[in-house]
């Protein structure tokens, strides 16, 4: 295939479709960004302590997996075109029910839209990422991640700006569909590149039978880790910011928006990391620094030094999730897709499922001892890590399955 090379069809639908892959991953980043600043007032306005907020986010992490589940393969058969206008309105209704949810009940029922819409526009815009890359014959991917990373901070950054200068939680919500709205124009305009990967009947088999793969399993855990910890981090560090250390709404922001830029910083270093390091020693660092960023964040109440701790988190955790990918696609060769799709299933329930960790935790223990859960990670993101030598001279899934 790569000898072939992409057509020019496809070279130029992928030229036009660039920017607005990168404004699709950059709204992702600008809403949860902001989602993770106003949670703290939109917690406070429901009355809510963290042991039901977790139970609610608990609720929009199962219609996620649940809707990616069932409707995550639709992106095949209708176009990527076609998916993400649809996920994506279904996105803004989310969007509109949560600024509207006004009780317990009308919070649960938004979240689950709101999720379930978010998890099928992630779904939606990685797939095209990946036409993407295979059109333009480059890897591109980091670069759509750190953008990401960077609507992050701006949503951090504006929802705390917003609620500074007064305008009611609900109302940034609502803002937010402005530039959705732009998006999904862009979106339905633009000829996006078509996939030209195979998928018989064989590879669905074994991608299943790459589940029973301990090497690969290894890999899927240390990436699990790293998402639960982000997730951890986008959802709790701005209440942590707001109502443990009672910092106003501009400078609890600064905390995400921090987190947000040192994961866009470190995903467009990651590349030169490994080439300095290899993967196994990038992952070694990764979770030591991780855990090293947290304690330091929760060992003391000084704002300044809280933030840089979450500064070296968000650095050290930029890198666990596309190592694990390129560990994932080494270990699976020809299979590199299959491989990394098991290594997503698994990873994105942890980023899911991690902020409801943290607020079951929370409602027992207190939020700052809960979130000592992300230095846990990180230290088992570094005792995993050091497995990986031997997983790497086993490269052949094919071997491994052979023996089991």
């Amino acid at each position: 295939m790569r000898g072939a090379g992409p057509s020019d069809g496809s070279l130029r639908a992928g030229t036009r479709a660039l920017p607005v892959l990168l404004g699709a991953f950059g709204f992702f980043g600008l809403f949860w960004g902001s989602f993770a600043v106003l949670l703290a007032d939109l917690s406070d306005a429901l009355v809510l302590s963290p042991g039901p907020l977790g139970l609610a986010l608990l609720v929009g992490a199962a219609a996620s997996i649940l809707a990616m589940a069932l409707l995550g393969w639709t992106t095949d058969r209708l176009g990527r075109r076609p998916f993400l206008v649809l996920s994506g309105v279904a996105f803004g209704a989310g969007i509109a029910a949560l600024a509207a949810a006004g009780n317990y009940a009308s919070l649960l029922a938004a979240l689950a839209i709101l999720y379930a819409a978010s998890g099928l526009y992630d779904v939606g815009i990685n797939a095209a990422a990946v036409d993407l890359e295979r059109a333009a014959g480059r890897r591109i991917m980091a670069v759509l991640h750190a953008t990401f990373s960077a609507g992050g901070v701006a949503g951090a950054l504006s929802a705390g700006a917003f609620l500074s200068a007064e305008m009611g939680f609900r109302y940034v919500y609502l803002a937010v569909l402005a530039p959705l709205a732009v998006v999904l124009l862009a979106v339905a305009i633009t000829r996006f590149p078509t996939s030209t990967e195979p998928s018989g009947d064989g590879e669905k088999t074994g991608r299943f039978g790459l589940y029973r793969s301990s090497p690969l399993l290894l890999v899927a855990f240390i990436a699990t880790l790293g998402l639960l910890s982000e997730g951890e981090m986008e959802h709790w560090s701005g209440i942590y910011l707001r109502q443990n250390l009672e910092l106003p709404a501009l400078l609890g922001a600064s905390g995400v928006a921090v987190f947000h830029a040192a994961m866009a910083a470190g995903r467009l270093g990651t590349a030169w990391t490994v080439a300095l390091f290899g993967n196994r020693r990038t992952l070694l660092g990764a979770g030591l620094l991780a855990a090293v960023g947290m304690a330091l964040a929760l060992a003391t109440l000084q704002p300044i030094l809280v933030v840089a701790g979450f500064l070296v988190v968000g650095l050290a955790l930029s890198a666990v999730v596309p190592v694990a990918f390129s560990v994932a696609g080494d270990l699976a060769p020809g299979r590199a897709g299959a491989a990394i799709s098991v290594v997503t299933t698994l990873g994105y329930g942890g980023f899911l499922l991690g902020p409801v960790l943290v607020g079951g935790l929370a409602e027992i223990l207190g939020l700052r001892a809960a979130l000592g859960t992300i230095a846990a990670a990180g230290a088992l993101i570094f005792t995993l890590s050091l497995r990986l030598a031997a997983s790497d001279r086993s490269s052949a899934i094919g071997k491994d399955e052979a023996e089991s």
